[in-house]
């Protein structure tokens, strides 16, 4: 049986540490900062506030980014406190976006679809042209720009690093189903990031064959878990492959 209110624990504790390759991390007292090494991506991944404390330290956050000129997204978690901190969030100028489901998946106790031959080929990208594929089928699918992940995916395949691999499925020329994988050496999480698939190439079980591989790949680099966090698009999938629910998390923006 898994048990979700020790992954929660563990869960909280990553939020404040490590830091991902590529990201500074800032722990304060109250929440934790990480921006982008080139400082053009922030996010607050992590708060604990109270109810006397939280509007003083939402405003000097607001402030601090106004400042840098800088967009930022606050992740705010289900059982973050205080509870109305969502709706504090948006009186200080946040945009709430949509609620996801975070999923977890025992790579300890995998299922055996994990492991058994698919039809679909999964290829992980290791080149310049392979990023270019990938970067295309990504704007495709999800309708915005991702020239910042494929500059990402491609500085980690020059530097040799394994802590974020993109993987695809390919079909004559182009990417029809795309997925990303980070793990990090002092972390039990494999974070299943930016997962799709064509419009007109879903339903065949392309989508399920890039999870697999990235869990082969996440349990390969030490994960204990895979952890996700899912729309309800592909919720259903996930769930019926095994993943179980954690908790629920919101992306709040504030705009420069």
């Amino acid at each position: 049986m898994i048990d979700l209110e020790s992954i929660r624990r563990q869960l909280d504790l990553e939020r404040r540490t490590p830091a991902q390759e590529g990201q500074v991390l800032e722990a304060l007292p109250h929440i934790s900062r990480i921006r982008s090494a080139d400082g053009s991506h922030h996010m607050i991944s992590f708060s604990a506030l109270s109810n006397d404390t939280a509007d003083a330290i939402v405003a000097e956050q607001v402030a601090h980014y106004r400042a840098l000129g800088t967009e930022v997204e606050w992740k705010v978690y289900e059982y973050d406190s205080p509870a109305d901190l969502l709706e504090r969030l948006e009186r200080h100028g946040f945009e709430i976006g949509p609620c996801e489901t975070v999923l977890v998946l025992d790579l300890h106790n995998r299922p055996n679809w994990i492991d058994e031959p698919s039809a679909h080929k999964v290829s992980r990208v290791k080149n310049a042209h392979q990023v270019d594929l990938y970067r295309r089928a990504a704007e495709e699918i999800f309708e915005k720009s991702y020239e910042f992940t494929a500059a990402e995916l491609l500085s980690g395949i020059r530097k040799g690093s394994t802590q974020h691999r993109g993987y695809m499925v390919i079909d004559g020329n182009i990417a029809v189903s795309i997925g990303r994988l980070y793990t990090h050496p002092e972390s039990v999480f494999g974070g299943l990031y930016g997962g799709g698939t064509l419009e007109q190439h879903r339903g065949r079980g392309r989508y399920r064959a890039t999870v697999a591989a990235r869990a082969r790949d996440a349990a390969r680099f030490g994960a204990r878990y895979l952890i996700v966090d899912a729309l309800p698009t592909s919720r259903p999938i996930l769930e019926r492959l095994g993943f179980v629910r954690l908790t629920d998390t919101w992306p709040c923006t504030l705009k420069p």
